[in-house]
């Protein structure tokens, strides 16, 4: 965001990710990627099913038109529903962006019947663990989750009476 411009929470619009050219979209932000990720690559989380099969289950959060945040997850029609990746801009973060991305697709998960949404986070990564946890998330660490010797904060939240 430019050092002259105000920030507007009521601004921010989050939006399927389908309602975008999904491919377009992808290559955007593997292209921006140190925008949202810094020094972390995370282009080959951004493979391009997340982009076509699972766009609907997708969003994008905007501010002025400018693509500031997006979520990648999927809820399908039986199981639990699960957040790939979430990422607000740098310039964006600690401004509400993910948490507003998180619990739109929360919504989105319940209204398709979804019981449970479920993410994982790398066992170092204190921001995503403390994210989760305010999110009402509990976690577990899980060994070899993510591969031999790659364990991974395996999170689950029920959405029963919440």
């Amino acid at each position: 965001m430019a050092d002259n411009q105000t920030f507007d929470a009521s601004q921010v619009s989050i939006r399927p990710l389908d309602e975008v050219d999904a491919l377009e979209l992808r290559d955007f932000l593997v292209a921006a990627q140190k925008d949202f990720w810094g020094d972390r690559d995370l282009s080959h989380d951004h493979d391009p099913y997340w982009f076509r099969q699972f766009a609907a289950s997708g969003l994008v959060a905007r501010f002025r038109n400018e693509i500031v945040g997006y979520l990648l997850g999927v809820i399908p029609l039986e199981g639990p529903a699960y957040v790939h990746l979430v990422a607000a801009r740098k310039d964006f973060r600690h401004r509400g962006i993910g948490r507003r991305l998180y619990l739109e697709f929360i919504k989105m998960a319940r209204e398709k019947g979804a019981a449970e949404v479920q993410a994982t986070a790398d066992q170092d990564n204190s921001e995503a663990i403390s994210f989760h946890s305010s999110m009402g998330f509990e976690g577990e660490l899980i060994a070899d989750y993510g591969g031999p010797d790659s364990p991974r904060v395996f999170f689950s939240r029920f959405l029963n009476g919440d």
